[in-house]
C-alpha cells in the first residue's frame, strides 16, 4: 500500500503492530481549495480506511491526526495496550485537544 505519509508505532506489552498514514489526496472538482484525502489505520495487518472530505490544504493533516488519535486512543483504553511514541504520552504524540496552530505557537 503507498503512502504519501506512513508512521509504525508499536506496543510495549503486546506484540500489536499499528500502521497509520495518508494515502491518495486529490483535489474537488468543483473547488480548487477543497481536497479529500484517505485516512489509513491498520492494527496487525488489518486496514481500515476512511475518507476525509472537504477539507483545505491544512485541514487535510489536521483530520488525519485526529482520525488517529482517536484510533489509538480507543485501542489503548479498549484491550489495556501501552504505546512507547519516543517518550512522550498519547496526548503529546497526537494531541486531540489543541488546533495544530496553538501547537506550533508553543515552540
Amino acid at each position: 500500500m503507498k503512502f504519501l505519509i506512513h508512521e509504525t508505532l508499536r506496543t510495549l506489552n503486546t506484540d500489536d503492530v499499528f500502521e497509520f498514514g495518508l494515502g491518495e489526496i486529490s483535489r474537488s472538482l468543483e473547488f480548487d481549495d477543497i481536497y479529500k484525502a484517505e485516512a489509513i489505520f491498520t492494527k496487525n495487518q488489518r486496514t481500515r480506511k476512511v475518507n476525509l472530505s472537504g477539507l483545505s490544504e491544512f485541514d487535510v493533516v489536521g483530520n488525519l491526526m485526529t482520525y488517529v488519535g482517536i484510533n489509538i486512543r480507543a485501542a489503548a483504553k479498549e484491550d489495556s495496550i501501552e504505546f512507547d511514541p519516543c517518550g512522550l504520552t498519547p496526548d503529546q504524540y497526537i494531541p486531540l485537544t489543541k488546533t495544530i496552530r496553538e501547537i506550533w505557537d508553543e515552540e
